[in-house]
């Protein structure tokens, strides 16, 4: 059961964003949609100035620009393989509702192009399977999965891409983090890529907006440290990038073939 911030029940009277944060969380696949979609509704002029003012925190606008960018690595990546005349299968092992992937498969999408999306949280596994349906996107697929878990690798065929995205920030282990980079090197297609994000510092703002199931804030771990575990995991030609705010993205590769002696 979902238990709002007093002031959040207030004002959900009047913003719909609030309305949905009380209702389902604010971590929830429905609000994060709502957030990426961007679009201020509310109870006349002044609901929808709440909304807007909702839609305009710091931590929305990092969100909507992980989106943007992992959708352009993602792109940029799958762009590679094309080039080559490769089909790609994608498996994101910590999907949320996956924005970024949905945005591709409606814009780049193709027969040579399958997607399978693994999330713990059944909520979102649900919302997400709704989405694609509403899209017509038969090659794209959502089912429940822990990303710390070999059965949720388990694929029609290895992958060629292996995204977890926002999930570091949530596995406070850091065995967990390694865990999930050897399952995804094992299970990777060899001459695949892992692409994975990491914060670097904490965004500010209130709590009620960050903490996880757990009531901890998100883990901060450098780019230099992932980078580190993705080279003893096996992953080669480590490539860093920005992500967000704080907030960075780290490419590994899969050898075509392991060196001898490996």
């Amino acid at each position: 059961m979902v238990v709002a911030h007093p002031v959040i029940r207030l004002l959900a009277r009047y913003s719909e964003g609030l309305r949905l944060a009380a209702e389902h969380g604010p971590k929830s696949g429905v609000v994060l949609e709502y957030a990426f979609d961007d679009i201020p509704k509310g109870s006349g002029p002044f609901g929808r100035l709440i909304d807007r003012t909702f839609l305009h925190r710091s931590a929305w606008g990092s969100a909507r620009q992980r989106i943007q960018t992992t959708k352009e690595l993602v792109i940029e990546l799958l762009g590679r393989r094309r080039s080559a005349g490769l089909a790609t299968m994608i498996l994101d092992v910590a999907s949320g509702t996956a924005r970024y992937l949905h945005e591709l498969a409606r814009e780049r999408g193709g027969d040579d192009l399958v997607i399978a999306c693994h999330d713990r949280d059944p909520h979102h596994v649900m919302l997400g399977r709704q989405l694609i349906q509403a899209d017509g996107l038969p090659r794209f697929t959502f089912s429940v999965g822990d990303a710390t878990d070999h059965a949720s690798y388990l694929t029609s065929r290895d992958p060629d891409i292996v995204l977890a995205i926002d999930l570091f920030p949530v596995l406070h282990r850091d065995e967990a983090v390694r865990t999930v980079m050897r399952l995804a090197f094992e299970h990777l297609a060899p001459g695949g890529h892992f692409l994975c994000t990491t914060l670097a510092r904490r965004i500010k703002g209130p709590a009620y907006w960050d903490l996880d199931a757990f009531g901890k804030r998100p883990a901060t771990r450098r780019p230099e440290t992932i980078a580190d575990w993705l080279r003893a995991a096996g992953f080669g030609q480590i490539d860093q990038r920005f992500s967000q705010p704080e907030g960075f993205a780290l490419i590994g590769w899969k050898p075509e073939h392991r060196e001898p002696g490996a």
